[in-house]
Protein backbone atom coordinates (compact mmCIF):
# COMPACT_ATOMS: atom_id res chain seq x y z
CA UNK A 1 0.00 0.00 0.00
CA UNK A 2 2.60 2.52 0.71
CA UNK A 3 4.74 2.09 -2.47
CA UNK A 4 1.20 2.28 -4.01
CA UNK A 5 0.11 5.44 -2.63
CA UNK A 6 4.13 6.97 -3.48
CA UNK A 7 3.41 5.77 -7.03
CA UNK A 8 -0.22 7.91 -7.43
CA UNK A 9 1.93 10.68 -5.78
CA UNK A 10 4.29 11.18 -8.12
CA UNK A 11 2.17 11.00 -11.06
CA UNK A 12 -2.05 11.93 -11.16
CA UNK A 13 -0.72 13.64 -7.04
CA UNK A 14 1.86 16.13 -9.60
CA UNK A 15 -0.70 16.83 -11.78
CA UNK A 16 -3.58 17.50 -9.29
CA UNK A 17 -0.83 19.96 -7.11
CA UNK A 18 -0.12 21.65 -10.46
CA UNK A 19 -4.04 22.51 -10.78
CA UNK A 20 -4.85 23.33 -7.44
CA UNK A 21 -1.63 25.31 -7.05
CA UNK A 22 -2.86 27.15 -9.96
CA UNK A 23 -6.23 27.49 -8.29
CA UNK A 24 -5.21 28.79 -5.04
CA UNK A 25 -2.17 31.24 -6.29
CA UNK A 26 -5.01 32.85 -8.83
CA UNK A 27 -7.55 33.41 -6.07
CA UNK A 28 -4.97 35.02 -3.74
CA UNK A 29 -3.37 37.18 -6.79
CA UNK A 30 -6.90 38.55 -7.34
CA UNK A 31 -8.09 39.51 -3.81
CA UNK A 32 -4.32 39.29 -1.90
CA UNK A 33 -1.05 41.30 -2.42
CA UNK A 34 1.50 38.77 -1.19
CA UNK A 35 4.92 40.00 -1.01
CA UNK A 36 7.29 37.31 0.62
CA UNK A 37 10.86 37.85 2.23
CA UNK A 38 13.41 35.07 2.95
CA UNK A 39 12.04 32.76 0.02
CA UNK A 40 15.40 32.05 -0.92
CA UNK A 41 16.41 30.40 2.39
CA UNK A 42 14.25 27.67 1.31
CA UNK A 43 15.86 26.84 -1.81
CA UNK A 44 19.38 25.18 -0.48
CA UNK A 45 17.28 23.80 2.47
CA UNK A 46 16.24 20.43 2.37
CA UNK A 47 14.23 18.79 5.38
CA UNK A 48 13.64 21.44 7.29
CA UNK A 49 10.89 22.31 10.05
CA UNK A 50 8.95 25.52 9.35
CA UNK A 51 7.52 27.10 12.61
CA UNK A 52 4.69 29.57 11.42
CA UNK A 53 1.72 32.10 12.94
CA UNK A 54 -1.47 31.34 12.75
CA UNK A 55 -3.23 33.87 11.74
CA UNK A 56 -6.19 32.76 9.74
CA UNK A 57 -7.59 29.58 8.13
CA UNK A 58 -6.70 30.78 4.71
CA UNK A 59 -2.66 30.57 6.30
CA UNK A 60 -1.86 26.77 5.09
CA UNK A 61 -2.81 27.11 1.56
CA UNK A 62 -1.50 30.63 1.54
CA UNK A 63 1.83 29.26 2.69
CA UNK A 64 1.64 26.22 0.16
CA UNK A 65 1.33 28.18 -2.73
CA UNK A 66 3.51 31.15 -2.50
CA UNK A 67 6.40 28.74 -1.24
CA UNK A 68 5.00 25.87 -4.49
CA UNK A 69 7.39 26.94 -7.05
CA UNK A 70 10.69 26.87 -4.63
CA UNK A 71 9.70 23.59 -2.47
CA UNK A 72 6.79 21.56 -1.69
CA UNK A 73 5.86 22.13 1.79
CA UNK A 74 3.85 19.12 3.86
CA UNK A 75 1.67 20.65 6.16
CA UNK A 76 0.94 19.33 9.82
CA UNK A 77 -2.89 19.80 10.09
CA UNK A 78 -5.44 18.83 13.14
CA UNK A 79 -7.08 15.65 12.43
CA UNK A 80 -10.49 16.83 12.36
CA UNK A 81 -9.45 19.44 9.44
CA UNK A 82 -8.06 16.33 7.31
CA UNK A 83 -11.18 14.24 7.80
CA UNK A 84 -13.14 16.71 6.98
CA UNK A 85 -15.35 15.40 3.84
CA UNK A 86 -14.91 18.92 2.39
CA UNK A 87 -10.89 19.14 2.95
CA UNK A 88 -10.24 15.56 2.53
CA UNK A 89 -9.25 15.89 -0.76
CA UNK A 90 -6.90 18.55 -1.35
CA UNK A 91 -5.35 17.92 2.28
CA UNK A 92 -4.54 14.18 0.43
CA UNK A 93 -3.29 15.79 -2.67
CA UNK A 94 -0.89 18.01 -0.33
CA UNK A 95 0.12 15.03 1.66
CA UNK A 96 -0.70 16.60 4.69
CA UNK A 97 -0.06 15.01 8.04
CA UNK A 98 -2.80 14.70 10.42
CA UNK A 99 -2.16 15.29 14.44
CA UNK A 100 -4.11 14.68 17.10
CA UNK A 101 -7.16 12.67 17.33
CA UNK A 102 -10.43 12.69 18.86
CA UNK A 103 -10.54 12.76 22.84
CA UNK A 104 -13.16 9.85 22.65
CA UNK A 105 -10.81 7.34 21.55
CA UNK A 106 -8.89 5.30 24.36
CA UNK A 107 -5.91 6.27 25.49
CA UNK A 108 -3.95 3.54 24.15
CA UNK A 109 -5.57 4.33 20.40
CA UNK A 110 -4.37 8.32 20.93
CA UNK A 111 -1.22 7.31 22.00
CA UNK A 112 -0.24 4.91 19.46
CA UNK A 113 -1.92 7.93 16.60
CA UNK A 114 0.50 10.35 18.08
CA UNK A 115 3.40 7.52 17.71
CA UNK A 116 2.53 7.17 14.27
CA UNK A 117 2.31 10.79 13.23
CA UNK A 118 5.65 11.40 14.65
CA UNK A 119 6.84 8.94 12.58
CA UNK A 120 5.13 10.23 9.45
CA UNK A 121 6.93 14.03 10.18
CA UNK A 122 10.17 12.42 10.53
CA UNK A 123 10.29 10.39 7.89
CA UNK A 124 9.39 13.10 5.80
CA UNK A 125 12.50 15.02 7.55
CA UNK A 126 14.82 12.42 6.70
CA UNK A 127 13.68 12.19 3.23
CA UNK A 128 14.29 15.83 2.49
CA UNK A 129 10.83 16.97 2.67
CA UNK A 130 10.19 20.15 4.83
CA UNK A 131 7.35 20.02 7.53
CA UNK A 132 5.43 23.45 8.05
CA UNK A 133 4.16 23.50 11.22
CA UNK A 134 1.56 25.66 13.50
CA UNK A 135 2.87 25.76 16.83
CA UNK A 136 0.34 27.79 18.40
CA UNK A 137 -2.31 24.72 17.14
CA UNK A 138 -5.25 26.75 16.16
CA UNK A 139 -5.90 29.94 14.98
CA UNK A 140 -4.95 33.44 16.46
CA UNK A 141 -7.95 34.69 19.07
CA UNK A 142 -5.73 37.82 19.77
CA UNK A 143 -3.26 40.03 18.59
CA UNK A 144 -0.18 38.49 19.76
CA UNK A 145 0.60 34.53 18.95
CA UNK A 146 -0.06 32.46 21.84
CA UNK A 147 1.34 29.07 22.64
CA UNK A 148 0.12 27.29 25.38
CA UNK A 149 2.90 25.84 27.46
CA UNK A 150 1.76 22.27 26.95
CA UNK A 151 1.89 22.08 23.49
CA UNK A 152 4.99 19.76 22.52
CA UNK A 153 4.54 19.50 18.93
CA UNK A 154 7.38 21.57 17.99
CA UNK A 155 9.85 20.29 20.86
CA UNK A 156 8.78 16.82 20.21
CA UNK A 157 10.40 17.10 16.33
CA UNK A 158 13.27 18.68 17.61
CA UNK A 159 14.47 16.49 20.16
CA UNK A 160 13.76 13.22 17.87
CA UNK A 161 15.71 14.84 14.92
CA UNK A 162 17.63 18.11 16.46
CA UNK A 163 19.54 18.72 12.94
CA UNK A 164 16.57 19.70 11.23
CA UNK A 165 17.00 23.12 9.73
CA UNK A 166 14.51 25.06 11.20
CA UNK A 167 12.73 28.32 9.64
CA UNK A 168 10.35 31.27 11.15
CA UNK A 169 7.40 31.75 9.48
CA UNK A 170 5.57 35.08 10.12
CA UNK A 171 2.52 36.30 8.56
CA UNK A 172 1.15 39.99 8.78
CA UNK A 173 -2.02 41.80 7.33
CA UNK A 174 -4.13 38.95 7.20
CA UNK A 175 -5.85 37.72 10.37
CA UNK A 176 -8.58 39.68 11.56
CA UNK A 177 -6.43 41.06 14.66
CA UNK A 178 -4.42 42.81 11.89
CA UNK A 179 -3.97 45.80 10.33
CA UNK A 180 -5.42 45.68 6.98
CA UNK A 181 -4.20 47.93 4.01
CA UNK A 182 -4.98 47.77 0.49
CA UNK A 183 -4.46 48.78 -2.86
CA UNK A 184 -6.41 50.03 -5.61
CA UNK A 185 -6.46 47.13 -7.77
CA UNK A 186 -10.30 46.72 -7.87
CA UNK A 187 -10.97 50.52 -8.37
CA UNK A 188 -11.60 50.20 -12.23
CA UNK A 189 -15.02 48.66 -11.21
CA UNK A 190 -16.13 51.44 -8.71
CA UNK A 191 -14.69 49.54 -5.68
CA UNK A 192 -12.90 51.82 -2.94
CA UNK A 193 -10.73 48.79 -1.89
CA UNK A 194 -8.33 46.32 -3.74
CA UNK A 195 -6.12 43.86 -2.73
CA UNK A 196 -5.54 43.58 0.63
CA UNK A 197 -1.53 43.80 1.37
CA UNK A 198 0.29 40.21 3.11
CA UNK A 199 3.56 40.28 4.00
CA UNK A 200 5.01 36.66 4.35
CA UNK A 201 8.56 36.98 5.53
CA UNK A 202 11.05 34.13 6.59
CA UNK A 203 13.99 33.19 8.60
CA UNK A 204 16.47 31.18 9.72
CA UNK A 205 16.76 30.30 13.51
CA UNK A 206 19.55 28.35 14.92
CA UNK A 207 19.50 28.78 18.54
CA UNK A 208 16.02 27.10 19.77
CA UNK A 209 16.83 24.47 22.41
CA UNK A 210 14.57 21.57 22.33
CA UNK A 211 16.66 20.28 25.80
CA UNK A 212 14.86 23.38 27.95
CA UNK A 213 11.49 23.04 30.31
CA UNK A 214 8.60 22.89 27.51
CA UNK A 215 7.24 26.07 29.13
CA UNK A 216 10.45 27.73 28.64
CA UNK A 217 10.87 26.37 24.97
CA UNK A 218 7.23 27.60 23.63
CA UNK A 219 7.64 31.22 25.80
CA UNK A 220 10.90 31.68 24.13
CA UNK A 221 9.47 30.28 20.55
CA UNK A 222 6.43 32.12 21.23
CA UNK A 223 8.51 35.78 21.66
CA UNK A 224 10.76 34.57 18.17
CA UNK A 225 6.92 34.57 16.42
CA UNK A 226 5.87 38.05 17.62
CA UNK A 227 8.79 39.84 16.79
CA UNK A 228 8.55 41.26 13.41
CA UNK A 229 11.38 39.74 10.85
CA UNK A 230 11.36 42.45 8.30
CA UNK A 231 11.96 46.46 9.58
CA UNK A 232 8.06 47.74 8.32
CA UNK A 233 5.07 46.07 6.32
Amino acid sequence: MPNMLRLIDRTLGKWLRHFFFAIVRTYFSLFYNVSCSGKHLLQDTQGALILATHVSRFDGPLIAAILYTTQRIRPVVHYKEYYNWIQWFPMFVARAIPVSSPKSWPAEKRQAQKEASMQRILSALDSGESILLFPSGHTRQQEPEVIAPHLSGAQDILQANPDSPVLLLRLDGLGRFQPARYDYFWTFIGRSKGRRHISVDIKTVDDLDPGIDLAAFNKDLEDRLNTPIRDSF
